[in-house]
C-alpha cells in the first residue's frame, strides 16, 4: 500500500480547515463572544444589586421611613424609588406607600413589583443556555461536514491510505466539536450559577417583603428587635416585671 503524498495530505487538511472548518468558526467565535459578554454583565449587575438584607439594616430603614415627617415615600411614590439602590428600602419604601391599603392587597402589589425585579435579574439568562445548546452542535456540524469533504477528498485520491493519514484527517475533523464544547462548558456553568444567584436574591427579597408586611400588620417576627416594633405602635409598651415585695 502506497502512502497519501505530503502535498495531498496537505490539500485534504486545508480543504477541511479553509472551507468547512473556517465557515462554521466563526458562528462559534461569535457564540463565545456573546457568552463572555452575556456571563460579565449578569456578574456585574448582580454583584451590584444591593440587597441589604441584614435584620437591624433594613429594619432600621423601615423604622426610619416610617416615622420620619419628611420621608420621601410619604411625599413622592417615584422620588422614594429612585432615592436608593437598595431592593430591600425599595421594597419597604413600596409596602410603606400602601400601608393604609388591607394586608391582602399590599401583597399583591408587592408581587407585581418582585415579578418585575426577577424580571430584570434574569435577562440574559435564556439568551446564554441558548448559545450553551447551539455551540456543541454547532461544532458537531463542522465535524461531520468535515469529514465528509475528508472522505470525499480520500475516495478521489488514486493512492491508497494508511492509517496515520486517515488518524490525522479525523483530528483535524475533530477541532471544531472541541471547539463547540469549549463555549458550551462555562457558558452552561455560568448559567446555572448565575440563576442560583438570582433566585437566592429573589428569596432574600421575599424574606424581607413577607417580614416588612407583618410589621406594619403590628406583629413581630423579629424578638431580638422587639424595641424597633414598638416605633410602629408606640402604644404598644413592652411587659414590665412585677418586682418581688422586700
Amino acid at each position: 500500500m502506497q502512502n497519501l503524498s505530503n502535498d495531498q495530505l496537505s490539500a485534504v487538511s486545508n480543504i477541511i480547515t479553509a472551507e468547512q472548518l473556517g465557515d462554521l468558526r466563526w458562528p462559534i467565535v461569535f457564540c463565545s463572544v456573546l457568552a463572555c459578554a452575556i456571563i460579565i454583565e449578569r456578574i456585574v449587575s448582580l454583584a451590584y444589586t444591593h440587597i441589604s438584607n441584614h435584620k437591624r439594616d433594613w429594619l432600621k430603614q423601615a423604622t426610619h421611613l416610617l416615622t420620619s415627617e419628611k420621608g420621601s415615600c410619604k411625599k413622592d411614590n417615584k422620588q422614594c424609588f429612585s432615592s436608593s439602590n437598595s431592593l430591600a428600602r425599595k421594597a419597604i419604601c413600596l409596602l410603606l406607600v400602601h400601608k393604609n391599603q388591607n394586608k391582602a392587597l399590599r401583597e399583591e402589589i408587592a408581587a407585581v413589583w418582585l415579578r418585575q425585579q426577577q424580571q430584570k435579574l434574569a435577562r440574559g439568562l435564556k439568551a446564554l443556555h441558548i448559545l450553551a445548546l447551539i455551540s456543541p452542535l454547532l461544532g458537531l456540524l463542522g465535524t461531520v461536514l468535515g469529514l465528509i469533504e475528508m472522505f470525499d477528498a480520500l475516495a478521489t485520491s488514486e493512492q491508497a491510505v494508511n492509517p496515520a493519514t486517515l488518524s490525522q484527517g479525523l483530528g483535524t475533523a475533530m477541532y471544531t466539536t472541541a471547539a463547540g464544547l469549549l463555549v458550551t462548558v462555562p457558558a452552561l456553568a455560568f448559567a446555572h450559577g448565575l440563576s442560583l444567584w438570582k433566585e437566592r436574591i429573589i428569596h432574600e427579597l421575599e424574606t424581607i417583603i413577607n417580614q416588612a408586611n407583618l410589621m406594619i400588620e403590628g406583629v413581630n417576627t423579629l424578638a431580638d428587635d422587639a424595641r424597633t416594633l414598638s416605633a410602629f405602635h408606640p402604644t404598644a409598651a413592652e411587659p414590665k416585671l412585677e418586682q418581688a415585695p422586700a
